[in-house]
């Protein structure tokens, strides 16, 4: 389910079967990596949303929690506070994210490297995709199983 009018409806009738809300973590820039910051942030979109169609029931998929890279705020503290705060509602929450920052943060951060996917053609691109799939939710088993 996704964070949107026609799906709440639905997460409200069957809350209880809904335990793990996925939030993709994205960085923005403007500098000399904004293309490279743009590439991430489609290639964790796209794949937050095949993952949220292939578990539909089981995961939340939320807003995206952005932003801006180098930014001086106490990012560890922000994604602590929405964390606690999701974790009201949901038994798990899982952050996937292409940003390097977070590549070793802790069980609950899901890294996958970003693969610039905007100039391939669609075949090659669901395939990539899948492959992705497939190893976070071999992640997200193993996670399940553990908690």
């Amino acid at each position: 389910m996704k964070w949107q009018m026609v799906d709440i409806d639905s997460f409200l009738q069957s809350r209880e079967y809904v335990d793990t809300a996925v939030v993709p973590l994205l960085s923005v820039s403007f500098d000399e990596e904004l293309k490279r910051s743009a590439s991430k942030a489609d290639f964790i979109t796209i794949v937050s949303q095949e993952l949220e169609r292939q578990l539909k029931g089981r995961i939340m998929l939320l807003p995206p929690f952005v932003s801006l890279k180098n930014d001086d705020i106490d990012l560890d503290k922000l994604l602590k506070k929405w964390k606690d705060t999701i974790k009201q509602h949901f038994q798990h929450v899982i952050f996937l994210t292409c940003e390097e920052r977070w590549r070793k943060e802790g069980d609950e951060f899901i890294w996958i490297p970003s693969i610039p996917i905007e100039h391939m053609d669609q075949d090659v691109k669901r395939k990539v995709v899948q492959e992705q799939i497939e190893q976070i939710m071999n992640i997200l088993l193993q996670y399940w199983n553990r908690t």
